[in-house]
């Protein structure tokens, strides 16, 4: 029988302005790329709008009738909700929004019963974790499905579901089914397609287990609660953001004689003209690494730091955050169950997954007590002039309040007056602007450097284990590797200079970050070192030889006699591709291919799928294979984007493993956690941030239950470390 399954269409005017000027809809101030409607306030706000309300739905209750329909001034839908009552499951594609119609729209207006979230399950998490498209036209795609979304929905859907713009011949703002009935009926039959596609997906994939599951449900308990945000703060630090965009507009069109800084191509075509700059392209790491460059005219160099400003991703998560809070200022679905390959999540929304470590540097005035910029004589704030003093300026979470305070004033002067660059200190107070709820706080904590410890745990690199255990630093020892120094050597220079020695930067946390996961010199230079290119080639073979463990993991196909010598993850692939049916161990991993899969089975059980994987022989390592296999991509710097064929290779796939390890003893902690009494609020890859009422639980319990129970953890030198508790999020 199919698995029960449900699907809403609705209309909302949410994230549409109407403007009696120009008597049409528009979109909101500074939605990206002028978009409208849903995707600019998120399912919470959108459901939330007076305007919100059902156009159909469709169900399939897996009893044999097969898919029927409801929609408002029919009869209830009372078999579905006989369904629900009897503790019965049913699914959606992106079940949290079916939940939010359901809750905020179908409760108070068409009174429906209240919905146990319990009994969801979601076809869109099951393709992620099963390593699929979520998307279910790009699904049904990949699994070759008979039956697939209807291509004919986006126009069925735009006539229908969104407000339209009127015309001479027609002067009504939206089209109601009833309008056009013959179309309405295609949507009604486009929406019992969705429900057969999304059964016909569901049906495909391996169900997710048990385990799985459970986190799922504790993830939608997550997203459905949110986090809050100093909504005042939002606004307060927009409207200082809207001042600084216009006069860096007006300088940049100045400067360029008319251009305005997203007019890309006409830019690159101005710097190239007036100033002989040929950049490849306007990306905004490109900018970054021509503005590092010595020989940049000035008038290049201005317009580029222009076009950096207003081009930033990082303050403009202000809008995202404004525009797609609840009406209780809490935002909700920030986070992708499985987003990425090795289920670990991604961010949506405002992406609080990603936000800026820091703001302008700043100093504290030792009279008042408050941070203002280095290039003054007096303190803004209390006017006491200010000593010769160290000039090089930090940044620290406890500086927020106080930039929030002349952030108020919405005063762009007064901002640049007290911090200096207005944008860096709007970046600087955007992790600060999320918020515990009223009468809560949170409770925050992180793991050390967890991957690299769960390198060396799986790899057997026992050295590394001893070292985490003991507390050293591991950007020291990594460095007393590589160039033969003594720690104690290093540490008494610590204490003599009182800062760390050089080595420990451009060495030892250079390397550890570029060469455990088999980087070469692109990967070392990425990381910051400046050094020459056989310099940095003889510290990747340094560390190498240091850590012969992890590198024997990262496997390979090396030339025996007469025939590859297989050995690690890489030959451990090849053979499982070789060899369907039979298991391939290589120490707590396990490779195995059935059914055109590869699955990866971590110490946890839970597996890592590759689909379709194949071998080919390689024409840059003569007597070896290339291995690939078909992903979803998003992201164009892995090359072409959607369903398509991906490379991979030994290192990359220990990488995988260790990335999807971590998250394994994150998500044990979020579990001990929640028995506890301790809510996570939001978890950001090795941290978990806890919401509890003021004053109640303790930084050392959460520490405490963020340590692994796991039994294949169990021995290594996992720590919980620099908790905090507090009503701002911060870097900790």
């Amino acid at each position: 029988m199919p698995q029960p399954t449900f699907d809403f269409e609705t209309y909302s005017e949410a994230g549409f302005v109407w403007s009696d000027a120009l008597g049409k809809w528009v979109s909101l101030p500074n939605a990206p790329q002028g978009k409208k409607g849903l995707p600019i306030v998120g399912a919470s706000v959108y459901t939330e709008h007076p305007t919100a309300e059902v156009l159909t739905l469709s169900y399939d209750l897996g009893d044999g009738r097969g898919v029927r329909r409801w929609r408002p001034g029919l009869p209830l839908p009372f078999d579905l909700f006989a369904h629900f009552a009897a503790g019965r499951t049913l699914e959606a594609h992106n079940a949290m929004f079916e939940r939010l119609v359901w809750e905020n729209i179908c409760v108070p207006k068409y009174d429906f019963p209240p919905l146990n979230p319990y009994l969801l399950r979601c076809s869109m998490a099951t393709a992620r974790t099963n390593n699929l498209p979520g998307p279910l036209a790009v699904l049904g795609q990949a699994l070759k499905l008979a039956i697939v979304k209807d291509a004919d929905g986006k126009r069925l859907l735009n006539k229908f579901t969104i407000p339209r713009n009127p015309t001479k011949a027609n002067p009504c703002t939206r089209i109601r089914p009833d309008d056009e009935p013959e179309e309405a009926e295609r949507l009604y039959a486009y929406c019992d397609r969705d429900v057969e596609a999304e059964q016909a997906a569901a049906d495909r994939m391996r169900p997710m287990t048990p385990a799985e599951l459970e986190f799922w449900l504790v993830d939608q308990e997550i997203n459905h609660r949110g986090l809050a945000i100093d909504r005042a703060g939002v606004r307060d630090c927009i409207a200082v953001l809207d001042s600084a965009m216009a006069q860096y507009g007006e300088e940049f069109t100045a400067l360029t004689g008319g251009l305005e800084a997203g007019q890309l191509a006409e830019l690159r075509g101005w710097l190239a003209g007036a100033y002989g700059v040929h950049m490849p392209d306007m990306q905004s790491d490109t900018v970054e690494l021509w503005l590092t460059r010595p020989d940049l005219p000035p008038p290049a160099r201005r317009a580029l730091e222009i076009r950096s400003l207003i081009g930033s991703a990082s303050v403009k998560k202000l809008y995202a955050m404004e525009y797609q809070a609840s009406r209780d200022d809490r935002l909700r679905n920030l986070i992708v169950h499985h987003g990425a390959r090795t289920g670990r999540p991604t961010g949506e929304g405002p992406q609080p997954l990603n936000l800026p470590k820091a703001g302008p540097p700043l100093v504290w005035c030792g009279a008042c007590s408050r941070p203002h910029k280095v290039d003054v004589d007096a303190c803004p704030w209390c006017a006491v002039p200010c000593p010769p003093i160290d000039r090089a300026g930090r940044w620290s979470a406890a500086m927020v309040e106080h930039v929030l305070e002349i952030m108020a004033t919405r005063c762009l002067g007064l901002v640049e007056w007290f911090f200096g660059d207005a944008l860096l200190a709007i970046s600087g107070v955007l992790r600060g602007l999320f918020v515990a709820g009223p009468g809560n706080e949170f409770i925050a904590s992180d793991y050390s450097a967890i991957e690299a410890v769960v390198s060396a745990a799986i790899a057997g690199e026992q050295w590394r284990l001893d070292v985490f255990a003991e507390g050293v630093d591991i950007y020291l020892a990594g460095a007393s590797k590589i160039t033969g120094t003594p720690v104690e050597e290093y540490l008494a220079y610590s204490a003599e200079h009182a800062e760390h020695h050089p080595d420990r930067q451009k060495i030892g946390k250079v390397s550890e970050l570029a060469c455990g996961f088999g980087g070469w010199v692109n990967s070392y230079i990425a990381f910051g070192s400046q050094e020459p290119e056989e310099i940095i080639k003889s510290q990747i073979l340094a560390w190498r030889a240091a850590s012969p463990a992890i590198a024997e993991i990262w496997g390979g196909q090396k030339r025996g006699w007469n025939n590859p010598e297989l050995y690690g993850i890489e030959g451990a692939i090849v053979q499982a591709i070789q060899y369907p049916g039979t298991t391939f161990a290589v120490r707590s991993l396990q490779f195995h291919v059935a059914d055109d899969v590869l699955a990866m089975t971590l110490p946890s059980g839970r597996q890592i799928l590759y689909h379709e994987p194949r071998l080919e022989e390689s024409t840059d390592r003569p007597g070896t294979k290339t291995i690939s296999y078909m992903t979803y991509n998003t992201n164009p710097k892995y090359g072409g984007m959607g369903w398509v064929r991906m490379r991979t290779w030994g290192s990359r796939v220990f990488e995988n493993a260790v990335q999807a390890i971590a998250h394994d003893i994150l998500r044990g902690a979020i579990l001990r956690l929640r028995a506890a009494g301790y809510p996570t609020a939001l978890h950001v890859y090795d941290e978990i941030v806890v919401e509890v009422p003021e004053g109640a639980g303790s930084i050392d319990e959460v520490e405490r239950l963020m340590l692994p129970t796991e039994h294949w953890a169990q021995g290594w030198p996992i720590k919980a470390t620099g908790g905090w508790r507090g009503k701002r999020f911060r870097k900790g």
